[in-house]
C-alpha cells in the first residue's frame, strides 16, 4: 500500500538558487548540492544517518524530475538493557532507533511527491520534509480540501466518500461514511441525496483513467482530508516502474483540478 503526500516548492529567500532561465528548476543544480547531504552508508549496506541515496534524474509524462531515496531517523522508543560497567551487571535504559525509508521525487515544475510504503513510514514525514527544506525549499503541503474533492466527485466515477462537519435542520447527525456500487448507474446513493449539500467532503475514493504499459486501465485512488494523504494499492499495478509513472500523471491531474 503506497501513501503520498504532494507539496508545492518555492524558494523565497534564494530565488536563483536553482531556477533556469525559464523559470524551472535546474536540475543539475539541484543534484549538485543533494549530494552534500546524503546518507551515510556502511560497506554492509547499513545506513547510518539522514539523508538522499540514489539521486538520478527521469522524465515522465512530458516531465523531468529527481528521483531519490530519502532516510529518516525513527525511535522504537526506551528499553532497559543489561550491561557489564566496571565489572559489575546494570541495567541501562537505552533508545532503540532505526532508520526509515521514503521515495521522493521533486519536479523541473518545483512540485514534490514524497511516498511511504507503510504508514509507519509516515511518522518521517516531517524529518524528511524538513531535510528538503534543507536544500533551500519552502515546502507547502498540496491541500486535499472539500472544495477539490467535490471536483473530483464531478469529475470521475466514485466508489466511496466521507462527509464532517454536517449541519442540517432537524438531524443530529455530524458525519458519515458511505459507499456506492459503481456498476449501478440507475440510482443515487440516497445518504449521499440527503447528506452531500449539508457537509464537507473528507473523503473520496474514485476510479481515475490511465493508459500505460503494466498498468490497468482506471486506478482506484484514495484521497484523505486528514493528512492530506493519498493511498493507493500498488498490487493494482504490474511493477514498481509503471506504478511510479502513475504518480506523476496523478500529481498532474489534482494540480490541474485545483487550478
Amino acid at each position: 500500500m503506497a501513501i503520498l503526500n504532494l507539496f508545492t516548492l518555492n524558494t523565497a529567500e534564494q530565488l536563483d538558487l536553482f531556477y533556469s532561465n525559464e523559470g524551472k528548476l535546474d536540475l543539475d543544480k539541484l543534484i549538485e548540492k543533494m549530494m552534500e547531504y546524503q546518507a551515510p552508508i556502511r560497506e554492509d549496506g547499513t545506513i547510518t544517518g539522514e539523508g538522499f541515496v540514489d539521486i538520478e534524474t527521469q522524465g515522465e509524462h512530458e516531465l523531468n524530475f529527481v528521483q531519490s531515496f530519502c532516510t529518516a531517523q525513527g525511535s522504537l522508543g526506551y528499553f532497559n538493557e543489561a550491561r557489564v560497567v566496571e565489572n559489575t551487571v546494570k541495567t541501562v535504559r537505552v533508545q532503540h532507533q532505526y532508520y526509515s525509508k521514503s521515495l521522493i521525487n521533486i519536479t523541473e515544475d518545483s512540485e514534490l511527491i514524497i511516498k511511504f510504503d507503510v504508514s509507519n513510514d509516515e511518522n518521517a514525514k516531517t524529518k524528511v520534509k524538513s531535510l528538503i527544506e534543507s536544500l533551500g525549499f519552502e515546502a507547502t503541503i498540496f491541500r486535499l480540501d472539500d472544495a477539490l474533492l467535490r471536483k473530483i466527485k464531478d469529475n470521475f466515477k466514485w466508489t466511496a466518500a466521507k462527509l464532517e462537519k454536517i449541519e442540517k435542520y432537524g438531524d443530529s447527525t455530524k458525519k458519515v461514511s458511505y459507499e456506492i456500487d459503481p456498476s449501478d448507474d440507475k440510482f443515487q446513493s440516497e445518504v449521499d441525496a440527503l447528506y452531500n449539500e449539508h457537509g464537507k467532503m473528507s473523503h473520496i475514493q474514485f476510479e481515475l483513467p490511465y493508459k500505460a504499459s503494466g498498468a490497468p486501465n482506471t486506478v482506484t485512488v484514495k484521497l484523505y482530508k486528514d493528512g492530506h494523504r493519498i493511498v493507493i494499492d500498488e498490487n493494482q499495478f504490474g511493477n514498481q516502474d509503471s506504478f511510479k509513472k502513475f504518480m506523476i500523471y496523478l500529481l498532474k491531474t489534482l494540480i490541474a483540478l485545483s487550478s
